[in-house]
């Protein structure tokens, strides 16, 4: 075996062992040596991918299909150099034709599948190119993985999790598959299905002890416990409100809410707790101790002290201590949402509009207060401050639907190997 051989196998085994800047130190040598070594051109692609530079990673690319136009190999690592690029018609195009090229080659059509997924707006074809490359290897996990991708993508959750289950009966410590179906249990539109976000919780623990270095579970991780905190907080803040409203209609019917909204949400936490793991619970103990989160929970607790305290006060204290406790809540959903967020614009739109509601609701509490049968519309002002809060709140909502329903991509054990 000559020296560039031995450099580039050697590159190889670092780049799957997840060292991706070793194998590009060693390959540089040898592209510098021999320019139109295809196999150590198109290993750096993958790796200069993984190191999160397509520029560099479609030059290496480009030299590859130069030196080799008819190279399927090659024109894969250009498709996934293009799709780094967000070039998705020309990852499509440069993936079809490795395809047309290597037709019985499972992995041309993996490549293909992904990179229509990147477009975003051909999920149909990229669902018959992800089906093709499971029928050509069906004991291959990975292409299970990625059938599930594009179900998810045309929303067809039961499917994708079926191919979830299918690539673990293939390999039930792929890393990938347990994040992704962890995922569908963590991502989905019943904010309150709590048994199901536990389970997507200890499903994301699952895929970190298979594979640590899967930082994507850990933020997912993270997404799960914080979610559960911001809808318990949600909970106890929606009726303390109900309640406070009450107060004008039936005292005792106050009574009743203010107990409803303290009890509510010590079960849905209990519930949520039960059903996770020692480590887990010690994990949300240290999520609850750290930062703003901290503040959050003392915040909460002192807004269930207030709650437990108007099911036994005077009559008389009923409305502030019902008040103080639903705009306390909502302040804590706050604190719990900006303790979770990056500093991404999107993330600072909701920040905003968060506050939009916070705001409307603590204004419409005051002019509630104060509104007689002389100054009626103060109560109107109210109604309409509610009505701009819940108009906030479906924004909101729509946006994060709409976040979810994009393609975001994966960073599977595909594109550790080069599979994408």
């Amino acid at each position: 075996m000559t020296v560039p051989a031995t450099a580039v196998a050697l590159a190889a085994t670092q780049y799957q062992r997840g060292d991706p800047a070793a194998a590009a130190g060693l390959l540089g040598p040898v592209i510098a040596a021999e320019p139109d070594n295809v196999r150590a051109l198109v290993l750096m692609t993958h790796a200069q991918l993984a190191l999160k530079r397509p520029e560099l990673a479609h030059r290496a690319a480009r030299q590859a299909v130069t030196a080799e136009p008819d190279s399927a190999e090659a024109l894969g690592a250009l498709s996934r150099a293009f799709s780094g690029l967000d070039r998705h018609d020309e990852a499509v195009e440069t993936a079809q034709r490795a395809a047309r090229l290597e037709p019985e080659n499972a992995f041309r059509h993996n490549r293909v599948a992904w990179a229509l997924l990147g477009d975003g707006r051909r999920g149909v074809e990229a669902e018959r190119a992800a089906r093709v490359a499971v029928r050509l290897d069906p004991q291959e996990a990975d292409f299970r993985i990625t059938y599930a991708m594009v179900m998810k993508q045309l929303d067809h959750g039961a499917r994708a999790r079926q191919a979830l289950h299918d690539a673990l009966a293939l390999e039930p410590d792929n890393a990938v598959a347990r994040h992704e179906l962890a995922t569908l249990d963590v991502v989905h539109r019943n904010p309150f299905a709590l048994g199901r976000l536990a389970r997507g919780a200890s499903g994301l623990a699952g895929a970190l002890r298979a594979d640590p270095r899967q930082q994507a579970s850990r933020v997912m991780l993270d997404v799960a416990l914080r979610r559960f905190l911001v809808y318990t907080t949600l909970l106890l803040a929606v009726l303390a409100y109900v309640g406070w409203r009450m107060t004008e209609i039936s005292v005792s019917g106050a009574r009743l809410l203010a107990g409803v909204a303290a009890a509510a949400p010590l079960g849905t936490a209990a519930y949520f707790v039960c059903r996770l793991d020692r480590p887990l619970r010690a994990y949300l103990r240290g999520l609850l101790a750290e930062g703003r989160q901290r503040i959050a929970a003392i915040g909460a607790a002192v807004c269930l002290v207030l709650l437990i305290g108007a099911t036994v006060a005077p009559a008389g204290w009923l409305g502030r201590l019902l008040g103080c406790a639903a705009l306390g809540a909502f302040a804590v959903r706050l604190i719990s949402i900006s303790a979770a967020r990056t500093k991404a614009r999107t993330d600072r739109v909701d920040l905003a509009l968060w506050w939009a509601v916070i705001l409307c609701i603590a204004a419409a509490i005051v002019l509630e207060a104060g509104a007689t049968e002389t100054h009626w519309y103060l109560s109107l002002a109210a109604l309409l401050l509610v009505v701009v809060a819940v108009v906030c709140l479906v924004v909101i909502v729509r946006r994060h639907r709409s976040r979810r329903g994009g393609f975001r991509g994966i960073r599977s054990r595909n594109a550790v190997f080069g599979r994408r």
